[in-house]
């Protein structure tokens, strides 16, 4: 009886505690307040509020006030984000919001105003210029040439090799100016001086980003450059750019599709490719390939004539078959994010400056925004929905959900070089470099983790508007 009762009073004791201490736990794992303007101090409605790398989120009610449970693994140096267009996202750890009596005060958004992050280094500097990695070199310095990435591997093919000295910006290398008596003898003498020749490679080089080492294919492809190159089934496709006569006076555009199985090792010719032009761009999506825009004619003086045409190859079928056209011809780069393509800036006789988005399910063509500045011959590359793009100095980074463009500074100058992600890392290769006043191609590879864009200042950063349907121009 006495045990009985030792038992009865046990249990009750336990249940009176868990009694107590339930509200306490419950509001150890609940968070609320509220979210106001920096600059009005008035309440922000609509704030998306999420625990970083956890799936909990919620929005703020009209009042700016947010209230949701937080995960049980949730530690206080876990990171709670706040995001809404036109203002900047903040990232705040727990611990530190309980400091700032979860009252957040959103900064409006800037041009020149960074992503901010709040933590216990919130005091730390953030970085001017993005940090990057030297990597082992191509085999050869190349520009232009198509390439991709599979397991681990980034293939390249083709790729020009060629190199052509500038006279006018030797003059201006020298501060000689039009207005200088001796410009014209200046200008003349570098023009006797000045050199250039035209190459294409015909090799597929591979690269190991685990073993960061470079090996070249046995197997000789055509000489071409301005190509592309996809992956299908264990098949690489090389198709369009240029290739040289045997005299080394013309470029003509390539009219066939190099098939390479990676298997068997050998190449199969497709003479079918009914879209020949140079500086397109392609993507693998399904069991298709589409290829977009290009240039199709240049003249002697370097005038180009370019394709607003858009092509979609069903590789199972071996039918072709004509997408909507693009609303403007040009050369260009872009993604594909699930069901829809993305371009990059691009270049109609000049250089663009804004990101347009073709919806393959309803075949519409959008705009997506205006860049900072123009883009041409543009390394692009995206994971998760967000898109990496960069050329000369700039590597931007765009959300497509949120529609938040990020300019950051990065002292790589090249151009028309190749980018892909990896792990948590963006790889880099080839493209053109302008040194010692010729534009000469260059071996180099570079990676940078992806880390790096937490720890660096963006040079500006601004919402793009709302896309607006393009027609299709004649």
């Amino acid at each position: 009886m006495i045990h009985k009762q030792i038992l009865i009073l046990t249990i009750v004791k336990k249940l009176i505690l868990s009694l107590v201490l339930l509200p306490l736990l419950s509001i150890a794992q609940n968070i609320k307040g509220t979210v106001v303007s920096e600059k009005t101090n008035l309440p922000v409605d609509d704030v998306n509020v999420s625990t970083f790398n956890f799936t909990t989120t919620t929005l703020t009610n009209e009042n700016g006030e947010f209230n949701f449970k937080l995960p049980s693994n949730f530690k206080e140096n876990d990171l709670i984000e706040f995001s809404h267009i036109g203002f900047t996202t903040l990232k705040i750890n727990l611990e530190d919001l309980k400091k700032l009596k979860f009252k957040v005060s959103l900064p409006e958004k800037m041009e020149n105003l960074s992503e901010l992050t709040i933590s216990a280094n919130y005091g730390l500097k953030l970085k001017s210029k993005l940090a990057f990695n030297t990597l082992t070199p191509l085999k050869k310095p190349i520009a232009s040439f198509g390439s991709c990435i599979k397991d681990g591997k980034i293939y390249i093919v083709g790729g020009n090799e060629s190199y052509e000295t500038d006279a006018l910006e030797a003059i201006k290398a020298k501060n000689i100016n039009s207005d200088d008596p001796r410009f014209l003898e200046k200008y003349f003498f570098e023009i006797a001086y000045q050199s250039s020749s035209i190459s294409y490679q015909p090799d597929l080089l591979i690269y190991d980003i685990a073993k960061d080492s470079w090996t070249t294919s046995e197997i000789k492809f055509k000489r071409r450059a301005f190509n592309n190159l996809n992956y299908y089934d264990n098949k690489l496709y090389v198709l369009g750019g240029k290739r040289i006569s045997k005299t080394g006076k013309y470029q003509y555009l390539e009219n066939e599709i190099e098939v390479f199985d990676l298997t068997k090792q050998n190449i199969k010719i497709d003479k079918t490719y009914p879209h020949q032009a140079s500086n397109a761009t392609s993507f693998s999506y399904n069991d298709n390939i589409i290829v977009l825009g290009g240039s199709i004619k240049s003249t002697e003086n370097g005038q180009k004539e370019f394709t607003n045409k858009a092509h979609l190859y069903n590789i199972t079928s071996g039918y072709w078959y004509e997408l909507a056209d693009m609303p403007i011809a040009k050369e260009t780069a872009g993604t594909i994010i699930d069901n829809k393509i993305y371009l990059i800036g691009g270049n109609n006789g000049k250089a663009l400056a804004n990101i347009e988005s073709f919806d393959l399910t309803t075949e519409k063509w959008e705009t997506e925004g205006e860049l900072f500045s123009d883009f041409d011959n543009t390394a692009v590359t995206s994971n998760n929905g967000i898109i990496y793009f960069f050329g000369d100095r700039k590597m931007c980074v765009y959300d497509t959900k949120s529609k938040l463009l990020k300019e950051y500074l990065i002292e790589l100058s090249v151009k028309a070089s190749a980018m892909h992600f990896f792990d948590n890392k963006l790889y880099i290769a080839g493209g053109n470099a302008f040194i010692n006043y010729a534009s000469l191609s260059t071996a180099n590879v570079y990676s940078i983790s992806i880390d790096e864009f937490e720890s660096t200042k963006p040079n500006r950063i601004k919402v793009l508007s709302q896309g607006l349907s393009l027609a299709k121009s004649n």
